[in-house]
């Protein structure tokens, strides 16, 4: 049974600027500490693994970096959330079910890539 290949240019360009985006969020969160970061986190995981997805090892490591710094940046800005202002934590909790929602379809394709390899 023939698959689709599991990396094409669209999805290189793609995940260049996913990775763009999610690093421009964290470099503004240094200059403005209000900024959420959990959602930019999974832009950068998902912009890694579109760009990685050749090559299982990389796709592998990816997963092992990503999964806990994702859930320390979800842990993190919900705890924050708690002791903030309404408005904050209405931002922060947005952004934690962003990317709670980015990083389960990230292991949804990581899954299905890995047992295509």
């Amino acid at each position: 049974m023939a698959h689709a290949p599991l990396h094409s240019a669209a999805e290189s360009g793609i995940g260049v600027k996913l990775l763009m985006a999610g690093v421009a969020v964290v470099v503004s969160a240094q200059f403005w500490s209000a900024v959420p970061m959990a959602g930019a986190i999974a832009l950068v995981a998902w912009g890694t693994v579109l760009n990685v997805s050749q090559r299982r090892e990389l796709l592998i490591l990816a997963a092992l970096i990503y999964t806990p710094l994702g859930i320390l940046a979800v842990m993190s800005e919900v705890d924050l959330a708690m002791d903030a202002s309404l408005a904050w934590a209405v931002l922060a909790g947005l952004d934690a079910a962003a990317a709670i929602t980015l990083l389960y379809h990230l292991a949804c394709r990581t899954g299905d890539l890995l047992a295509r390899g």
